[in-house]
């Protein structure tokens, strides 16, 4: 075999092997969630859970499952629409949106969206678009919806924001019913 040859496959092997254990070491750095950070993940749950509870939200949630998702409005159609398009800005200024708001800019640094879904997963209110309209089938809604405290498992981009995110979500009871759920982007760089 030729020795060019074989120093230059040689070479081509070491860089192909730094790479790929860089890039390893990168996504474990990016998306792990340390003993650190759960602390601080444990006590945005609870305060997750406290706002799911509050009789604003409990009644903004009753109002939007008496009407339901708005006819015809899919997560393909929902991706076709502007932020400031009027039926997306409509979730942020109505009261519940004012509401969702205020408590994310008391922590602005801690909190970078807050999303309010109904029972069937369709958005009732939030802080700004998600990347979705429907979301079911999605754990962070599935979960909670099914009366636990969910939490991501790993820190990842936030598909709306592109901000690295713990997302949470809090289970909105009637009673003992669960009737929507309320989801918590974290950033990931403020629980470090």
């Amino acid at each position: 075999m030729n020795k060019r040859f074989l120093s230059l496959t040689v070479r081509a092997g070491q860089v192909v092997g730094g790479l790929m254990l860089l890039a390893g070491l990168g996504a474990a750095w990016a998306g792990d969630i340390t003993p650190k950070m759960q602390p601080k993940i444990d006590a945005y749950k609870k305060q997750a859970a406290t706002w799911a509870a509050d009789p604003a939200i409990v009644k903004a949630v009753k109002d939007a499952n008496a009407q339901g998702p708005i006819p015809a409005m899919g997560n393909a159609k929902w991706r076709e629409l502007k932020e400031t398009d009027p039926v997306v800005s409509g979730f942020v200024t109505s009261a519940t949106g004012q509401l969702l708001t205020k408590w994310m800019n008391a922590d602005a640094k801690g909190i970078n969206k807050i999303v309010l879904s109904g029972n069937k997963s369709h958005r009732v209110a939030f802080t700004s678009m998600p990347a979705i309209y429907i979301g079911k089938g999605k754990p962070n809604f599935d979960e909670a919806f099914d009366g636990k405290l969910w939490q991501q498992g790993e820190s990842k981009p936030d598909p709306s924001t592109d901000i690295d995110t713990v997302q949470i979500a809090a289970p909105v009871k009637d009673g003992g019913a669960v009737i929507g759920v309320l989801l918590v982007s974290l950033t990931a760089a403020n629980l470090k």
